[in-house]
């Protein structure tokens, strides 16, 4: 291997071990995408456990899914760019159904009912549905934590290290 070749391979590595260590930790954007994709989940997965009761709210479940369909997408997009591919993004789903399905902490099929009611307001925009995700306590269990955030220095830090 030639000395072009081999400068070539270290520095393709190191830019993947540079991408694989940036998606370890979760951004804004993908965080509040899985928020999104949280509460639609629980909202789905609810209104099946809650389809045979008095509080049934399948059908307002179905029109929020149908309205809401553009943000679902582009939360949908995030995670699969956050995760790197479709087999990392399909095992996080499984496992947020499956936090679902013994039921959600403190709320009931009226509770969720509402959540629903709530999500249809957000009339499909996704900054609202984040909105509804957050007074819902939608808290996406994040391996890596949450990235911090890197900020710019000032024009008087840079001008007082010259």
């Amino acid at each position: 291997m030639g000395i072009i070749s081999k400068a070539f391979a270290a520095a393709t590595a190191t830019a993947m071990l540079a991408g694989s260590a940036n998606a370890a930790c979760w951004t804004p954007a993908a965080y509040q995408a899985a928020q999104v994709r949280e509460l639609d989940t629980m909202l789905m997965v609810e209104a099946l456990r809650c389809r045979k009761t008095s509080a049934s709210f399948l059908g307002e479940y179905n029109r929020f899914v149908q309205v809401s369909r553009p943000a679902l997408i582009q939360a949908n997009a995030e995670l699969k760019a956050h995760f790197g591919g479709l087999n990392a993004y399909d095992n996080y789903m499984t496992t947020v159904a499956n936090r679902y399905g013994a039921g959600t902490d403190g709320m009931d099929c009226q509770d969720v009912a509402q959540v629903v009611r709530a999500g249809l307001a957000a009339k499909g925009s996704m900054d609202a549905l984040f909105q509804v995700a957050e007074r819902a306590n939608v808290e996406p269990s994040v391996d890596g934590g949450r990235c911090r955030a890197v900020s710019k220095p000032s024009a008087a830090a840079i001008a007082s290290r010259r």
